[in-house]
């Protein structure tokens, strides 16, 4: 497993109790400038923190204490810690997003919900994007990106635009690609103790997935749970549509297990959170849009290259 001693770990106090982790920059009775209002940041971080750090100490009463990121990696494939480990990921998230949503205020946020006039307007095509990395001196930051993604401007489309498809809940990433080990042992960067990377990608992760296990096989154990549920109902009722439905979850569990590659790791960078529940108060149903523009405008980014601390990009260009 790899854990960048730059990521920000969720404290687990004495006796398994998990607490919502203190941030420095936001407050309960305060907005986050040009984001949330007082009450938008209630509903998008102290109120969903507090609760899954509540469902998470219930559900590991009596268990050994570890860090949220082991549980994450190592108990995605356990259908029956399937709640500890969907928790653990919530929390986990939750707080890597707000990390780096520092606030700005030179925006304004919505004094009500936005209308659905705002789905006919044309986006904006100004050549000067606002808050690039480079303009608060994060140099290293904003050359990854565009060797990653051809520009800044081609980054924050795909970045957005990933965001604006989740419909319901989950985050949006952007996160390093692990040199595998068979990778690093065919070429001969010499990179000491820094963990090597190839390339930067935008992923998408729903509910309470998370990029430590975007690769791995965890929700093929859901699906042989459902499979064997549907092959005992079959026992008892068989019936084509049963069959037929089977039959397809086979084909997805071989689809994915032929995809999945056990060395393949991403390392994440940034975090936007997508859920309704961080955006819908403040923006309406019709302004996940504008929230979007202002998490980017309020992104701080160095706490994101603060991240590719202990990270050395590849010099291969055939990896």
């Amino acid at each position: 497993m790899f854990c960048s001693r730059s990521v920000p770990r969720l404290r687990a106090c004495a006796r398994r109790w998990y607490q919502r982790p203190s941030l420095q920059h936001v407050s309960p009775d305060k907005e986050l400038p040009g984001v949330f209002t007082a009450r938008g940041l209630q509903n998008a971080w102290f109120e969903r923190a507090d609760h899954y750090a509540a469902q998470l100490n219930k559900y590991t009463q009596g268990t050994q204490e570890t860090a949220l990121e082991n549980i994450i990696y190592e108990e995605s494939r356990s259908y029956i810690k399937r709640h500890i480990t969907n928790y653990a990921s919530l929390l986990y998230n939750l707080e890597f997003a707000m990390q780096s949503l520092q606030g700005n205020p030179q925006n304004k946020i919505p004094q009500g919900p936005i209308g659905r006039e705002s789905l006919l307007e044309t986006p904006a095509t100004e050549q000067l994007i606002k808050n690039e990395p480079r303009s608060s001196g994060n140099t290293d930051l904003h050359q990854l990106l565009e060797n990653s993604f051809g520009s800044i401007a081609e980054f924050k489309t795909l970045l957005l635009n990933s965001a604006l498809a989740i419909s319901g809940e989950g985050f949006t990433w952007l996160v390093a690609r692990k040199v595998t080990q068979s990778e690093m042992d065919r070429v001969s960067n010499s990179t000491g103790d820094k963990i090597l990377f190839d390339k930067l990608f935008v992923l998408n992760t729903y509910n309470a997935g998370s990029p430590f296990n975007f690769n791995r096989a965890g929700s093929i154990t859901t699906l042989n749970k459902t499979e064997k549920a549907k092959e005992a109902k079959s026992e008892q009722n068989s019936t084509t549509e049963v069959d037929e439905f089977s039959k397809t979850l086979k084909d997805i569990r071989r689809a994915k297990e032929e995809a999945v590659d056990p060395e393949l790791a991403y390392i994440p960078l940034l975090a936007i959170d997508s859920s309704p529940k961080a955006w819908l108060h403040n923006y309406g149903a019709f302004g996940k849009r504008q929230y979007l523009e202002n998490v980017w405008e309020a992104t701080e980014w160095k706490v994101v290259e603060s991240r590719l601390a202990g990270l050395t990009r590849s010099l291969d260009s055939s990896i």
